[in-house]
């Protein structure tokens, strides 16, 4: 039995812990560090492609509105100095496109590379009046060296009509720690447990620090996510109730669902047990924390919220 097997067959099965609460209040951001030696990163699914009419199940409130997407994310990498921004459900790859878009208003002196994803049909292409193909993205105060991306559901080259869910990685130049993006498939499919397997097994190998984002659609206390929990450390300086970072509306049940899906990892400093982290949060205020209900207009940018946090690097 392979050391991936291993692992995977040990995790599948186990429950995923979700919570179900009120929406807390949200806590005022701590201001971002700045000068050598801290990286600013800022991560967001930005629920790009999802459903496009209220009171239907993921709906996405500047689903038709990628220009109004992209002012979020400018105004935040302003907010909060951001040297890294990696994104989920983004479109890229055409004129027009979310990530076009970013590139011409972040301008000179950022990077930008994405990676392709699927649906669970296989389809790329993002629908309605959008541009270009669903995936995730990285961009970068710097110059990218080397990127890479890897379909985290298999170790083989997908086939027609299979969901492909890539780990993208880049290298800065300059920059100590490789900067890695993923967006896990949902926490009833067990294949969670494969993929972290896979990323965490793809860490070891290359011998180089790793800062890794993403929507891992399970808190970063599930079992599936061992594999990446134990390698790295995790940025958590928020109380339980401080860490929602995914609404939805329970349509039949009319109620809210509140949890943490969306997370900053980073491999521990040399010859610590800790990652560098200085600081970390959770931006609520730009969540849509409202009922899904057609006469309920919605109150935030996405159904996640942004996460950011400092960490502390050579560069």
């Amino acid at each position: 039995m392979t050391v991936l097997s291993a692992v995977v067959a040990l995790l599948l099965g186990v429950a995923v812990y979700a919570m179900t609460r009120a929406d807390p209040a949200p806590k005022p951001a701590p201001a971002p560090e700045t000068g050598p030696g801290h990286l600013n990163v800022l991560d967001w699914n930005i629920c790009g492609e999802a459903g496009g009419l209220r009171g239907q199940r993921g709906f996405c409130p500047n689903r038709n509105r990628p220009d109004l997407t992209v002012a979020e994310i400018v105004e935040m990498v302003a907010e909060r100095n951001s040297d890294v921004v990696t994104l989920q459900e983004v479109c890229g790859g055409a004129a027009g496109s979310h990530l076009a878009l970013l590139e011409r208003e972040l301008g000179d002196g950022w990077s930008f590379v994405r990676a392709r994803g699927t649906r669970p049909d296989g389809a790329a292409e993002c629908r309605g009046s959008l541009k270009g193909e669903l995936g995730v993205a990285i961009a970068v105060r710097g110059k990218i060296t080397a990127s890479s991306d890897s379909n985290t559901l298999s170790d083989q080259p997908p086939q027609s009509g299979e969901r492909v869910s890539p780990l993208l990685c880049v290298d800065v130049e300059g920059w100590s720690h490789r900067v890695c993006t993923a967006h896990l498939v949902p926490s009833s499919d067990k294949r969670g447990a494969e993929q972290a397997a896979r990323i965490a097994l793809r860490m070891a190998t290359d011998g180089k620090p790793y800062i890794l984002t993403g929507d891992f659609n399970r808190n970063s206390k599930s079992a599936e996510l061992a594999p990446l929990t134990s390698a790295l450390s995790e940025c958590r300086q928020l109380t339980r109730e401080q860490e929602t970072t995914h609404h939805a509306w329970d349509i039949k049940a009319q109620k809210h669902v509140y949890r943490n899906l969306d997370h900053i990892f980073a491999s521990p400093e040399a010859g610590g047990a800790r990652a560098g982290f200085s600081s970390c949060g959770v931006d609520r205020t730009r969540m849509d924390t409202t009922p899904n209900e057609e006469d309920t207009p919605p109150n935030g940018k996405s159904d996640h919220a942004p996460v950011y946090a400092t960490v502390r690097i050579t560069k």
